[in-house]
């Protein structure tokens, strides 16, 4: 490609190429660092990036026959998912119906909208349970969630139940990482569960007595309990950083969560989006375009870049068809590169702090899951390749690719369970 590109152009790629790089060595630190931001978040509620909330999720003890709802609600609020799962009688749940909804105002609220969905859903006047699962780690706020603040989902969505006449109590409201743990318990018996979606988050098992901040009797010490980690906070001392992730992250309004910002889906395509920008400001990239539309911010979708990655012609398809750019062959090479450099960086750094969180759980069985997998299974595959890179010689953690019904499975065992 060198030969093909001005000097201009190879001295930008060049120059990314080197800042996006991740060295074995930052790699080691990153593990070693996670790891110890594992431990102390655990011991106190001060002075960690990591929240360690324990999530009191009981095991499956559901009476037979009885039923219960899963709810999802994605992290702008604007897509519902419920579903109802029945016990049988060897206490295990089934999965019997699930139904999407889709908000069409921009002015609606939320938590009426979610209560429409169950008297949609419903149909009838039976009390019933829902376990609730939100895109938004408990404790933050993130820019692209719409009011959803997981301290007040369950109160706001009891108080919508009540004005709309709904006879449904909420039980348990999670964090979509800790109901992907809990279905996977219920199933394959998993340790930990991640979940890369327009944010991040993973969710692993622990023992009451090793919460340190928490007092607890000695009876209690033994119980197991889900640890939401709010991982994607993590890395504002340690995770290597570009001008571009700083860019973003000052542009943001949630400024911090570092991790989250070089792994996430709601920020990898508007770090793209910066590349090309600045490359267009130097005049390297469409220099007789229009270049309005690629000038939005979040416009460059981190669902993009996987089919760019894999396919040179899908950069002038997405480029035509979303921005009305017709790229040169020259230009679609030159946005593969660096769709190639953001995505590589945030595997690799992805690999190494869910090792740090699978030698804290002693893992030997981890699921993953997310829309950025699902758009990416390069980075699926790399993400893998470097957390095994990093685990002790000999270990090796079985990884089980979950779909996105199984955080919703995993709510309705929430309800069924408390």
């Amino acid at each position: 490609m060198s030969a093909m590109l001005s000097n201009e152009q190879q001295a930008f790629l060049d120059h990314a190429t080197t800042s996006f790089a991740v060295s074995d060595e930052s790699l080691n630190t990153i593990v070693t660092r996670a790891h110890a931001e594992l431990f102390r978040g655990l011991s106190t509620s001060q002075g960690s990036e990591l929240l360690m909330k324990p999530t009191f999720i009981r095991p499956p003890t559901a009476r037979p026959s009885s039923v219960s709802l899963g709810m999802s609600i994605s992290a702008s609020g604007s897509r519902i998912r419920i579903t109802s799962i029945s016990v049988d009688s060897n206490s295990t749940p089934l999965r019997t119906h699930t139904q999407v909804f889709t908000m069409q105002s921009t002015t609606q609220n939320v938590f009426d909208f979610a209560a429409n969905c169950v008297r949609e859903f419903v149909q009838h006047d039976s009390s019933l349970p829902v376990g609730v699962t939100i895109g938004v780690p408990c404790g933050a706020l993130t820019e692209y969630a719409r009011g959803l603040h997981a301290c007040d989902v369950g109160r706001k969505l009891c108080a919508a139940f009540v004005r709309n006449h709904l006879n449904v109590h909420v039980t348990s409201v999670t964090h979509g990482a800790v109901s992907a743990l809990v279905a996977s318990r219920i199933q394959k018996a998993t340790q930990v569960a991640a979940v890369f979606d327009g944010g991040v988050n993973a969710a692993y098992v622990e023992q009451l007595g090793q919460v340190c901040k928490l007092r607890v009797s000695e009876e209690t010490k033994s119980s197991l309990v889900a640890i939401d980690t709010d991982i994607g906070n993590f890395g504002s001392r340690v995770l290597p950083v570009t001008m571009w992730d700083r860019r973003v992250d000052r542009e943001s309004k949630c400024v911090g969560r570092v991790f989250e910002k070089l792994v996430g889906g709601h920020y990898m395509g508007e770090i793209v989006r910066n590349l090309i920008i600045d490359m267009v400001d130097r005049r390297l990239l469409f220099t007789t375009c229009n270049v309005q539309e690629i000038s939005v911010p979040y416009s460059f979708h981190s669902a993009y870049m996987g089919p760019i990655i894999e396919d040179l012609e899908a950069v002038d398809a997405v480029f035509a068809a979303e921005f009305g750019i017709q790229c040169s062959p020259i230009e679609c090479r030159i946005i593969r590169s660096l769709c190639s450099m953001v995505v590589e960086r945030a595997a690799r750094v992805a690999g190494a702090v869910l090792a740090a969180v699978v030698l804290k759980a002693k893992a030997d069985k981890v699921v993953l899951s997310g829309t950025v997998f699902d758009a990416n299974p390069r980075m699926l595959d790399e993400t893998v390749r470097e957390m095994q890179s990093r685990l002790p010689n000999g270990a090796k953690t079985e990884v089980v690719v979950q779909s996105p019904s199984d955080e919703l499975f995993g709510a309705a065992v929430n309800a069924a369970c408390i």
